[in-house]
């Protein structure tokens, strides 16, 4: 009776165990599933589930398969840190990929920093999340998108031929942020006309575009995620105003593809970390099953969380184990051969990607040149 009962209680460790073995690993993600941005959202969530997908199929990680799992943030602070809450104590996932706005990545890493779990932020362009992280005090913080500073190195550069420009941006932590960065970088000989910062929920610029008429900048500097920033164009398109858009306008949103196709923004530009058409064997390798599933090209969010979603399952395939401690360490020393070059991170944990400059012509946005935002 009694061999019986130790002979059932150990079939039932090994059972057990066998069974925690064969759990997946799980990778979760605080974003808008609703909201004014779940349109970038839906494009994260396919991109993130394309990752998973191919990781799988290569037999998963550690004899396991990766998930993926979404709680909705709607891009707001405490929002945010409510959805990663659940994906710590409910959905128990192993490492967290930050949220896109960065005023919401901000309010969770505090979240993360508690927890000790490992996080991969893989949108949000802040510079403060990088001054935060690894030498900065939160040692579980990772960068795998380059920063509003690399950004805006780069932005200045290419803001060299103006004499004048004006600002439009949304009234967030991205677009005073960036519009303040990009201000001290500038060349000392442009001349700033004006600033103008709407409400994300702001759909009417005529105000604005008024102004800019009368005022006559030489580039007119934009900084709004797509829904609003395709508002905006259209608005312009209808204006009549000629002066390139620049910096960060989301020309390069499948929103705004037939605006491009009129003509009237050739010669506006941005600087992004990614876009869909670039021209790569391994860019084709990501784009062509995204398109086939999806019906559509994916959004460079969808290019970050994808990315992100590999150097997690790498780090883990290191560290040869999901324990927080092993996988941040394994992240450390990342040396991940990403689409657009090697993935590395610094004493802050920022990587240094490369960065795209794109340029409309004739209808069309295409890739100018790949650019360091050192």
């Amino acid at each position: 009776m009694l061999k019986s009962l130790m002979g059932a209680l150990l079939t039932g460790c090994v059972l057990f165990s066998a069974a925690a073995q064969a759990q997946d690993i799980k990778i979760g993600f605080p974003g808008p599933v609703t909201g004014p941005v779940s349109f970038l959202g839906q494009h994260m969530k396919w991109g993130a589930e394309q990752a998973a997908e191919e990781i799988n199929r290569r037999g998963g990680v550690l004899g396991r398969k990766v998930s993926f799992v979404m709680q909705d943030s709607m891009c707001r602070p405490a929002d945010s840190v409510a959805a990663t809450e659940r994906l710590l104590s409910q959905d128990k996932v192993d490492v967290v990929l930050g949220d896109l706005c960065s005023g919401a990545t901000l309010a969770l890493m505090p979240v993360i920093e508690k927890a000790e779990k490992p996080m991969i932020v893989s949108i949000s362009t802040l510079p403060e999340i990088t001054q935060k992280a690894g030498a900065g005090g939160n040692k579980w913080v990772f960068r795998s998108v380059p920063n509003d500073i690399m950004l805006a190195n780069v932005i200045a550069k290419q803001m060299r031929p103006y004499k004048t420009v004006a600002f439009v941006a949304e009234d967030t932590d991205y677009g005073r942020g960036a519009i303040k960065l990009l201000k001290e970088k500038l060349s000392p000989d442009i001349k700033i006309l004006s600033e103008d910062y709407v409400k994300q929920s702001e759909t009417d610029f005529l105000p604005v575009f008024t102004r800019l008429r009368s005022t006559k900048p030489d580039a007119i500097g934009v900084y709004m995620l797509d829904q609003q920033g395709a508002n905006l164009m259209k608005q312009y398109a209808q204006f009549g105003l000629t002066a390139p858009l620049v910096g960060r306008p989301p020309l390069v949103s499948p929103l705004v593809n037939d605006l491009l196709a009129t003509g009237k923004f050739n010669g506006s530009w941005t600087v992004y970390p990614y876009y869909d058409k670039y021209s790569s064997p391994e860019n084709d390798a990501f784009t062509k099953p995204f398109n086939d599933k999806n019906k559509q090209p994916p959004h460079y969010v969808a290019y970050g969380i994808y990315e992100s979603m590999l150097i997690a399952a790498d780090a883990i395939k290191r560290a040869g184990s999901t324990d927080a401690g092993a996988v941040r360490e394994a992240l450390l020393k990342t040396n991940y051969k990403g689409i657009l070059g090697q993935v590395r991170f610094d004493a802050n944990h920022q990587s240094h990607n490369n960065l795209m400059y794109m340029l409309v012509e004739g209808g069309k946005l295409g890739v100018k040149d790949l650019v360091s935002g050192q």
